[in-house]
Parts: C-alpha cells; structure tokens; sequence
C-alpha cells in the first residue's frame, strides 16, 4: 500500500512516497527542507538510502532545493522533463530557459501581501541551489520504472518542462506547479493555474489541464496549498474555468 507524507511549510510542499519496498521523493523543496526530510526519515525509521528516485516536476528553485543532497546520499535517481533539464544542472541560468508573461512588480503594487512568498522562498534558500551533477530525463508521457509505477505526464505551460506525476494504483495526482490550490501572489485558494508572474505560457497551462482532467484520480497534492480529495477531473476544470490573472 502506498503512503503519502507531506514535506516542507505553509507556503512549498513536497512529498515523500513509501511504496514499501522503497520510498521516492516527489520535488524536493528549498535547501533549508533538509532537515525536515531527514526528521521524516528517522519518524518513519528509514534510512535515507531508501529513497530510490525523486521525482522533480519543474525547475523552479522551490522544488529541486534538495535534490542533489539526497542523490549525493543515496544515489536516488532525479528524474525530470527534459526542457526543465538545464535548470536543474545549472540553476542560475534559471532566467535564460523560464521567462514568466507578467511582472512580479504589478502584483506586488495591487497587492503588497504578494512579495511575502518570493521573500520566503528567498530566505529558504532558493537563491542557493545545488546543481544536479546526474539526471534521467524523458519527452513524452511514460511509466517509469520505478516502485509505484507513477506516470509522467507532460504538463507544460508553469514552464515548458511542467510534469505531473500520476500513480494511478494509489490514485494519486502529484502536480506540482501546474494545478495548485493556493497562489500567495494573486492571493487564491482552491484549484487555480498559478498566475502570470509565475507562468510562462498560460495558453499552454490551461491545455494541460484539459489534458490532466480526462484522468480519473481521486486525490490531487499540489506544489502549493492544501490537498484536494474530489478528484483531478474536478479540480482541473475548475482551475481552467477560473482562468490565469
């Protein structure tokens, strides 16, 4: 039976997967997560080197924070879309590969309480990743080899190499930036596309949603906000019915 534990603080959540005979890694947060991933371990009674994969569903700082720790530890695989790859094995040419449609700046002069979660992420490390010195990559939707048999699902649109990570076993839906359930900067709550400040093609955001919702999952745990439990379906189309501001 697989075990979902939720990581990280009330702004960034990642995920550790126990599928008994290994656990995996779903992102892996900021650099300051560290101690919290390895505070769950010793909970659960499992040694790091148990972790076998971990799942990276975009570059973005806040979700690969710990990733080159963990495989420097365990030898984890890090598997991501390959258009997120040259994100995660040089993180400060973030700015070269991603380019959000909006500025930050005309969020933050409407609503001032916006700045709160770039700062957040800032102090928790995201200005310091380590680059991923290995990585598997892959182009299309595939089952991975891995313990759980999660499906990777091309979600582009939060940025080009978005993934959604499905086990459909479990029916669970790890969808990390491509469908949220809260925005701290345009101050939303409930299924949403992340706002323009944060996406770098909403046309292709709302597709992917289109995409996801033809799945049918019941649990839906997202990069930000609170889980969702009435089904993937429902939470994308609500998400795209609410649109991108």
């Amino acid at each position: 039976m697989t075990t979902v534990h939720r990581l990280g603080d009330h702004l960034v959540n990642f995920y550790l997967v126990d599928t008994g005979p290994a656990l995996l890694l779903v992102d892996a947060g900021l650099p300051a997560h560290w101690d919290g991933l390895r505070t769950a371990l010793r909970d659960l009674g499992r040694p790091i080197t148990d972790i076998a994969a971990v799942l990276v569903t975009h570059g973005h700082p806040d979700h690969v924070g710990v990733a080159e720790r963990v495989r420097a530890a365990s030898g984890a695989e890090i598997w991501v879309h390959e258009s997120d790859a040259p994100i995660l094995t040089e993180p400060r040419r973030l700015n070269e590969v991603w380019t959000p449609e909006r500025s930050l700046l005309g969020y933050a002069l409407r609503r001032p309480n916006s700045l709160r979660a770039p700062l957040h992420l800032a102090r928790g490390g995201a200005l310091r990743i380590p680059p991923v010195r290995s990585l598997r990559t892959f182009t299309h939707d595939r089952q991975l080899d891995l313990p759980g048999a999660p499906l990777a699902v091309h979600t582009p649109g939060h940025t080009h190499g978005s993934t959604s990570y499905l086990f459909p076993d479990a029916s669970v839906a790890f969808t990390g930036d491509a469908l949220v359930t809260h925005d701290a900067v345009a101050g939303r709550v409930g299924p949403c596309v992340i706002c323009r400040a944060f996406t770098q093609d909403s046309t292709a955001a709302l597709a992917s949603l289109e995409k996801i919702a033809e799945h049918e999952i019941a649990t839906v745990l997202p990069g930000h906000g609170e889980p969702w439990t009435d089904g993937l379906a429902r939470a994308a189309r609500q998400a795209v019915a609410g649109g991108i501001r």
